[in-house]
């Protein structure tokens, strides 16, 4: 038998006008009041009828924004096709949407834009936050204001929010390492690794579970140098420029961020006296391309629709019916990619 809102108000000991506002997210509410009426609707099994959420989307009108740290980075063409295609999804319920996009890891950029998203009123935002303590503290700010924030792709430290989307960044860091490791078949090796920034979350945990991986089990392999493009192909080109005039007996570059493009530009160019392995993360084209040649070795990879879609999904069911995921980490799966399986 279908459960009524006069049913869950009545388990939570509160009006059937307070049930309401706090299953769709509106002001009114105490928070913390809201959370449990949620929990109590979600135990009952309470769904609320599409058809007048339909006709109520009308009257209460609900705005997701979105925030990519994308341009310029191919990896997130995915991202978005999966941010798009659940934007579409959630239009047919009345929900609207205001999307913007960002280049590189500026924090004050990041949170300009997050500003400009509360002067139009979002109901909820979906983020690919930059690691700080002032975007950390604006993320919290939203969420004591009963606006519900998912991050995709790349969490952040300290904050409280509704979920997060993305693959176990230091696991992948792990499968990176083994990876490497097997490729060496126990010979001394000299490897570089490239990431975008520390200050992402995401790059940061993954590095770090490369070097903790590489220094518990595969001793062969030495690390001569970290270094930080922000995801840029020209200044990627640069640092690979240099480091291959400096670094003669590396063997090896691992790309764990987007600039890869530029990277192996640089690699083409130089006259190296042994072929170097080149593993990278992500399955953009261009990594694809340089798979089919043999210029990449093999390439790590994160399910990016999938977070897009599923990040925007959560947060409008959320916002439609007051559900929370099951769990607050989504993780996406992560599979290791050759020219034999692309």
């Amino acid at each position: 038998m279908k459960v009524t809102i006069r049913e869950v108000a009545e388990a939570a000991k509160v009006s059937r006008g307070t049930v309401d506002r706090a299953l769709n997210h509106r002001p009114g509410v105490n928070p913390q009041v809201a959370e449990r009426i949620i929990k109590i609707a979600d135990e009952l099994g309470y769904k609320p009828d599409m058809a007048a959420r339909t006709l109520a989307n009308k009257k209460y009108t609900r705005t997701i924004g979105v925030i990519l740290c994308s341009e310029g980075n191919p990896f997130f063409n995915d991202v978005i096709n999966g941010v798009n295609n659940a934007l579409e999804e959630m239009g047919h319920f009345g929900i609207q949407n205001i999307v913007k996009k960002i280049k590189g890891f500026d924090a004050d950029l990041l949170l300009e834009k997050m500003d400009e998203l509360l002067e139009e009123k979002i109901s909820g935002l979906v983020i690919t936050p930059v690691n700080s303590k002032s975007v950390a503290k604006k993320i919290r700010e939203l969420e004591d204001a009963n606006i519900p924030v998912v991050t995709i792709n790349t969490d952040i430290s300290s904050v409280r929010h509704l979920a997060y989307v993305g693959c176990d960044y230091i696991t992948s860091g792990c499968v990176a390492a083994e990876l490497l490791g097997m490729m060496s078949n126990g010979a001394e090796e000299h490897i570089a690794l490239i990431i975008g920034s520390r200050m992402v979350m995401a790059q940061e945990q993954r590095l770090r579970g490369i070097e903790e991986t590489l220094k518990s089990d595969y001793s062969n392999i030495i690390v001569d140098a970290v270094m930080e493009n922000d995801d840029d192909d020209q200044k990627c080109y640069e640092l690979v420029k240099n480091l291959l005039r400096e670094k003669p007996e590396l063997t090896t570059i691992c790309f764990a961020s987007a600039g890869v493009e530029g990277g192996i530009k640089a690699v083409c160019e130089t006259d190296c006296k042994r072929k170097l392995r080149i593993v990278t993360y992500d399955l953009t084209d261009v990594v694809r391309e340089n798979l089919r040649s043999g210029i990449v070795s093999a390439t790590i990879c994160q399910e990016p629709f999938r977070q897009g879609f599923l990040g925007v999904e959560i947060l409008g069911r959320y916002l439609l019916y007051g559900t929370r995921p099951e769990e607050s980490t989504v993780k996406t799966h992560i599979f290791i990619a050759t020219k034999y399986n692309i």
